[in-house]
């Protein structure tokens, strides 16, 4: 009887800078500072973060599994351009079919921490709405909207939705950002009243009021969003 083989030791490696410099890298492309289509050069990258070549190519490599960050054979790397029109569609098509379908699920479930927590998403995006607003409070607006559509999507509790959808969400708010409102106030009148109604229907445990309420904004919101609005 043969003897079993000795298993080979696994060897599990931190890489401290690849994770900052996904961090940091992720914080400018969120925040404006690189642009869809810039070209991310890994040599001008390495001399300015003063660190090797290796965490930022595994930095970029994660950013590219998240729709960030592209990369072509003869380019190298660069940041995502914005989708088109049909592929924005494609997208709202997707959210529709993903946040309705939980939002269901969800407030039927009556989870008084989900419901909570939409509230206080919801009364922080409208304490932002106000006149003279800056970029970094644009910023911030998308930032929490973000959060209160992913609690929505997670109340599920599908974690495989949950996670496809943290992806597209981050692409959308990408696009979102590219073009910052003139209006001198983030959100509108519309969007905090559909806001409201989801969360009333959550904290009524209403799943059919839920869906509807989702599709309505979502509805809403592809309109607002088109060229011509």
């Amino acid at each position: 009887m043969n003897s079993p083989r000795p298993k080979t030791p696994i060897k599990l490696v931190k890489s401290p800078l690849s994770e900052l410099a996904y961090i940091e890298l992720k914080r400018q492309i969120l925040d404006r500072e690189l642009l869809p289509g810039d070209r991310l050069n890994i040599d001008a990258l390495s001399r300015s973060c003063g660190i090797s070549t290796s965490p930022l190519r595994e930095a970029l490599a994660r950013l590219t599994a998240e729709g960030l960050v592209a990369f072509a054979a003869n380019t190298g790397f660069s940041v995502e351009s914005l989708p088109d029109a049909q592929k924005m569609a494609q997208m709202m098509d997707f959210r529709l079919l993903m946040e309705e379908h939980c939002a269901r699920l969800g407030a039927d479930r009556k989870d008084a921490d989900t419901a909570a927590m939409l509230q206080q998403l919801h009364h922080e995006m409208v304490a932002l709405r106000k006149s003279g607003v800056t970029y970094q409070e644009h910023r911030a607006y998308i930032d929490l909207e973000q959060r209160f559509h992913q609690a929505i999507v997670d109340s599920a509790g599908n974690d495989s939705i949950s996670h496809a959808y943290r992806n597209l969400h981050l692409i959308l708010a990408v696009s979102r950002l590219s073009v910052v409102s003139g209006s001198n106030q983030v959100g509108s009148d519309a969007a905090m009243q559909e806001h409201q109604e989801i969360v009333t229907a959550f904290a009524e445990g209403d799943g059919a009021r839920a869906a509807a309420a989702v599709r309505g904004h979502l509805q809403g919101a592809a309109q607002r969003m088109a060229p011509h609005a």
